[in-house]
């Protein structure tokens, strides 16, 4: 019973984490991408910034990828990691620990690591298991993997999402 509220409280506090992190790598506040998020800025008059943006040209900027409607790769590249370890966290913990598994697999994927890479990452990471989920939650894992990830040579090289600085400055 005191595991499962643990579980509960660490489940909350990521739900409530996670989109904060993913509203920090976007160059636009509440009101969206478009023409007034360019104007206003992600800090400025969110009202003047909707108003602007219900002109039309939020729609144009969405289809055309303009006006801040168009992330650019390093924060698509840390989201779609973050939205895979939050979404898979359980299972990477079962497989990392085992070595091996198809999530784990994908997790070396979303990474940057070639098929070349994964028998090492595997291995690496099963060795590594302990210090990687003893991190608070999934992003904070995602984190923790990829600064020990940066210790080892060959795969801080050849997994080329690997590096924190995908993150790093996008938070």
């Amino acid at each position: 019973m005191r595991l499962l509220q643990k579980s509960l409280a660490a489940a909350a506090v990521a739900l409530l984490v996670l989109p904060t992190v993913a509203q920090a790598q976007r160059k636009y506040g509440m009101a969206g991408c478009g023409l007034g998020s360019v104007v206003m800025g992600a800090k400025g008059s969110q009202i003047s910034a909707a108003t602007t943006n219900g002109t039309g040209v939020q729609t144009f900027g969405i289809s055309s990828g303009t006006s801040n409607c168009n992330p650019d790769s390093k924060a698509a590249v840390s989201e779609a990691q973050e939205t895979y370890m939050f979404n898979n966290y359980a299972s990477l913990s079962k497989e990392t620990a085992q070595g091996s598994g198809a999530t784990l697999a994908g997790l070396a994927t979303v990474l940057g690591c070639g098929e070349a890479q994964q028998a090492e990452f595997n291995k690496f990471v099963q060795e590594e298991h302990r210090t990687i989920f003893s991190a608070p939650g999934a992003v904070a894992a995602l984190e923790t993997l990829k600064e020990t990830l940066a210790k080892n040579e060959q795969l801080a090289q050849n997994c080329k999402h690997a590096s924190n600085s995908n993150t790093k400055g996008a938070h």
